[in-house]
């Protein structure tokens, strides 16, 4: 594990207390209000208001989560105890059904589509929630089309009304005009089927539903080999490190060259990430409201958050002292910290993985759980290809990069110039969950990551094993996302 003490002794500069820059204490306090109110508004949004959470997403993106899921879990029977175990790892029997009743809940109401109250009918019938179903059929319209269509094929798949033989290929027909080519259509179709005695259309529509839903399952398998294998790896290696610390080989912190190599003082450093930080919201904002700015936002969104804290960093802290914010942060020598840090990028990952499972079970231990609007990104199942490739390099290459370099090389830096290790590791992992405007459990995931990185980066000395192990972390969600819902 030497590797991981790489030390670049050209660094160790600190600017003379003397040649401290100052700047405005009241100018400092407003970008910190800035800060705090941008950071309330985005927690308001998140948790406090359903109004502003669910009328983004459009019902196409919850129509194609829970067909994917829901017909991705109906394999389970198909698969060995060991992958039905790491599956249930994040799923519990029964918990995905639940989850999706309770996502459709919210969204029907009498703004919401028809075919949305259809697939919630759905969802109680396979639950058979009846009362649920009834009270929701009465409410479809006889006289509205689809309604009236919906509400018959509810009531005659799920056998709360009878229909005549020559009725049922009429319904069939209609079925497949109206609904789309998913889990919903082939379990509605197959109930109505049963109702008409038709063993040949079930084997058939068993037999389509089997062939959509094998390519997710092939590359779930796939992502599901490969965790194990590095989590193996990673264990190996923990262990050694765990029986390298017992018997004195392995330093447990680097203390002294952390805090000796920072070019900037707590004030400095706090004054300019104030700065930075308002700088962003201010720019969102006005963006925002400029026409056409979310499209705007979400083609530059990374350069609008990342950039203002880092380039003031560098102009107004480094450049005076003559520095280089990558030779501060350690991304010199990038090529040698790579090859010495991939052991603690493979811990790093491992670590990450079992703390989300961890995590994920907690939360359904209390009844909490990720909302799918926390993790669901529609440019990477709706967009082109074009659009897929611009947001994977966002999410895997830039958000990384640039995450790593604030929240740590800049955040995390700063914190440690007055603070000791475990402090300024919990601090720098809190602002990171915080900045991220998740819920409690997906907050929590994001705040482990948090001290995970932040771990690497006192270690090391540099932010790329961090980087590195974050751009995986994040090119897991992306693998998993186009791979299941695309």
């Amino acid at each position: 594990m030497e590797s991981e003490h790489l030390v670049d002794h050209t660094r160790e500069i600190r600017s003379n207390p003397q040649e401290e820059i100052r700047f405005s204490p009241l100018l400092t306090v407003l970008c910190l209000v800035v800060c705090a109110a941008g950071m309330g508004l985005l927690f308001w949004a998140v948790t406090l208001s359903d109004d502003v959470r669910l009328a983004s997403p459009a019902s196409r993106d919850l129509e194609r989560i829970a067909s994917r899921m829901l017909g991705f879990e109906s394999r389970l029977p198909e698969l060995s105890s060991f992958e039905q175990v790491m599956y249930r790892l994040g799923e519990q029997d029964g918990e995905t059904m639940e989850q999706i009743r309770l996502w459709y809940e919210e969204r029907v109401d009498g703004q919401s589509r028809p075919l949305d109250g259809l697939y919630l009918g759905m969802i109680y019938g396979e639950a058979g929630l009846t009362n649920q179903l009834s009270e929701l059929a009465a409410k479809l319209e006889r006289e509205k089309q689809p309604q009236a269509l919906f509400r018959e094929l509810l009531e005659v798949g799920y056998g709360q009304s009878e229909t005549s033989s020559s009725d049922y290929p009429f319904l069939q027909a209609r079925l497949a005009e109206e609904v789309p080519t998913n889990w919903f259509y082939f379990h509605l179709a197959r109930r109505i089927a049963v109702q008409a005695g038709d063993r040949n259309l079930q084997a058939n529509l068993q037999l389509q539903e089997y062939q959509l839903t094998d390519p997710p399952l092939r590359k779930w398998r796939a992502l599901l080999v490969s965790e194990i294998v590095v989590i193996g790896i990673g264990v190996v290696l923990l262990l050694r490190l765990g029986i390298a610390r017992l018997r004195g080989k392995a330093s447990q912190s680097q203390t002294e060259f952390i805090k000796g190599h920072i070019p900037w003082t707590f004030r400095e450093g706090m004054a300019v990430l104030a700065r930075g930080g308002a700088l962003t919201i201010l720019l969102m904002g006005l963006v925002a409201v400029m026409p056409d700015g979310i499209g705007i936002i979400e083609d530059f969104g990374i350069a609008l958050l990342y950039l203002p804290p880092v380039v003031l960093t560098s102009l107004l802290l480094c450049r005076t002292r003559k520095q280089l914010l990558l030779q501060v942060v350690g991304c010199l020598n990038v090529w040698q910290r790579l090859k010495s840090g991939l052991p603690l990028v493979v811990m790093l990952v491992t670590l990450g993985l079992v703390g989300d499972w961890l995590i994920v079970l907690g939360g359904d231990a209390f009844q909490s759980s990720v909302h799918w609007t926390e993790w669901f990104v529609p440019q990477l199942i709706w967009g082109t290809r074009m659009e897929l490739i611009k947001t994977t390099i966002d999410f895997v290459l830039l958000a990384p990069f640039f995450e790593e370099l604030i929240f740590r090389g800049i955040l995390y830096t700063t914190l440690r110039t007055k603070f000791s290790f475990p402090l300024s590791m919990v601090a720098s992992g809190l602002i990171f969950a915080l900045a991220h405007g998740y819920g409690l459990i997906a907050f929590l995931t994001v705040f482990w990551s948090g001290l995970l990185w932040a771990w690497a980066y006192e270690r090391t000395g540099s932010v790329i094993p961090g980087m590195v192990a974050h751009a995986i972390n994040n090119g897991v969600v992306v693998y998993s996302l186009v791979s299941f819902f695309r």
